[in-house]
């Protein structure tokens, strides 16, 4: 069963009520979402509260809802996840199947809010600008080196429980092995290209075995990371990771491999380019300082591993024409820098 897109305020006052949350009324904002569930920010009156709603969209998302419910769990207290406030699988007035989270609210700006201003070339306010980067780098290196701590037997998908139900290992072998299945189906359909590829595939199979240095090892990933999932604390200089319902168990590469990726997506031009990759390079020194543990090869590791991430977005159904042509700009795009690193 799916959510209501727009719950009403009745409903929302219902969801509150087993947090403790006993507003006479309440306003509701909707906030950035995506294909597996709602999210509103919701103000309480008179007491002027803020909480953050997460309504996942129906029972096929339980996985995704008990994954960030048990890492909320293990993350809450060392600032790198917002605290949450109350979660329940049954939701008696949206339909028992749709389950959802309270949590509480974080005066500040995502990353990808703050992109305009802060990664902007030839900036009047440039000093300041580079002064807010660096420390939040710092702080998003430091978030991230405590998230890998938690460690894992294998490497894949990990279930409602946080246990590796379906092992993926994210070695040179798998990804020559899914780049093979993945591009020559795509070739053949002509949703790819079948020179792209066969150059893809080359490329894959000269050097993919880079990424069994960091073999055997595994940990606690986002496993979407990105501008849009990191939240900078209004006047701290700390950030807070959201959106866990995609966390995998993998090695850091992946999500510095998809924090890469994002920041090139969102600042095109050269300059933005420039002061991304130098944003990239300040949180991996501060994530060092911070205890986790790169190899010397990082950045190349980093691009590999987020092939694996670039080809299950090619690999899903539905690929709209428009994020065909941004995919295979990625891959071009990966191939072009490969030659110069």
């Amino acid at each position: 069963m799916t959510v209501h897109l727009s719950p009403s305020d009745l409903e929302v006052k219902e969801m509150l009520a087993p947090a403790g949350i006993l507003p006479e009324d309440v306003q509701l904002t909707t906030l950035p979402s995506n294909r597996h569930c709602h999210v509103y920010l919701v103000e309480t009156m008179p007491q002027k509260q803020k909480f953050v709603l997460k309504l996942f969209n129906d029972d096929k998302e339980v996985c995704g809802f008990e994954k960030e419910l048990r890492i909320h769990q293990l993350l809450t207290g060392n600032g790198v996840i917002p605290k949450l406030l109350y979660a329940s699988q049954e939701n008696p007035l949206l339909g028992s199947s749709s389950p959802y989270t309270v949590r509480v609210f974080i005066e500040g700006k995502t990353l990808q809010e703050n992109l305009p201003e802060l990664f902007q070339a030839n900036n009047p306010q440039e000093l300041r600008a580079q002064e807010f980067r660096e420390k939040t780098a710092a702080a998003l290196g430091r978030a991230l080196a405590s998230l890998h701590r938690i460690g894992f037997n294998n490497q894949g998908y990990l279930d409602g429980e946080l246990k590796v139900g379906r092992v993926a290992p994210l070695n040179g072998k798998e990804l020559e092995t899914y780049a093979e299945a993945v591009l020559l189906a795509k070739a053949k359909d002509n949703a790819l290209g079948k020179d792209l590829a066969l150059r893809l595939l080359a490329f894959i199979e000269q050097e993919a075995d880079l990424l069994d240095a960091v073999k055997g090892f595994s940990c606690l990933c986002h496993g979407k990371l990105g501008p849009a999932a990191i939240l900078i604390r209004e006047g701290e200089n700390q950030v807070s990771l959201l959106d866990f319902d995609e966390a995998f168990a993998g090695t850091p590469y992946l999500d510095f491999g998809s924090l890469r990726r994002e920041l090139r997506e969102l600042c095109p031009g050269e300059g933005e380019e420039e002061i991304a990759g130098q944003f990239l390079q300040n949180t991996v020194a501060s994530y060092k300082e911070a205890g986790g543990k790169l190899d010397q090869d990082w950045y190349r590791i980093s691009i590999l591993s987020d092939l694996f991430t670039l080809l299950g977005k090619l690999d899903s159904r539905g690929n709209s024409e428009a994020e065909l042509t941004i995919i295979k700009l990625r891959f071009s795009e990966i191939m072009t820098e490969w030659l110069f690193l």
